[in-house]
């Protein structure tokens, strides 16, 4: 089933879920990581180079995963959440993609406001950010401050959906999880 049904996720929108999911923990994992080396030594340049390759796949992920948001209608919760639930979670899910978006913008707007040459893979990103070197530390300030909105905002997502699924027992975290239910 592709397509989210009125009682599941489909197939790609719950892909689209846990692909960003596993990016979105790599990358803070090796921002966290990372300042356990000495700087500049193989191993943090390895894991700094490998912390800027996941938050570019975060960023082409959340494109094409809002528009199959946008394209799909959400699967009901059973037994509806009060309006105020719904409207946290529609702000949570909203503020989340939003952070998607701008947190790897950010990252990669300090790397080449720095002059660095950012690549995805070995492949070479065009220089979309002029060089100044003062802009570059304020920038990379504001891109950690993002990382770790993020980071509260899925310890929230995951402490919501374990609610919902331990204490509430309504089907939240199963629409996205458990077994697809076809209409």
């Amino acid at each position: 089933m592709l397509f989210n049904s009125r009682h599941s996720y489909g197939s790609v929108a719950r892909a689209f879920h846990w692909l960003s999911a596993l990016a979105v923990i790599i990358v803070l994992s090796l921002a966290q990581i990372k300042d356990l080396f000495p700087k500049q030594s193989e191993a943090r340049v390895e894991l700094w180079l490998w912390h800027i390759n996941f938050g570019i796949i975060i960023f082409l992920l959340v494109l094409p995963r809002i528009v199959w948001r946008l394209g799909n209608k959400l699967p009901a919760i059973t037994p509806s959440p009060s309006a105020l639930d719904t409207l946290l979670a529609h702000i949570i899910h909203w503020t989340l993609y939003a952070l998607m978006v701008i947190t790897p913008i950010f990252g990669l707007w300090s790397l080449q406001a720095g002059d660095a040459t950012v690549h995805l893979f070995s492949l070479p990103l065009p220089q979309l950010f002029g060089v100044d070197d003062a802009l570059s530390h304020d920038i990379k300030e504001i891109h950690e401050t993002l990382g770790n909105v993020v980071l509260w905002l899925v310890l929230a997502h995951i402490a919501a959906a374990l609610w919902h699924h331990y204490r509430i027992k309504d089907d939240t975290l199963s629409r996205m999880g458990g077994p697809q239910k076809p209409d």
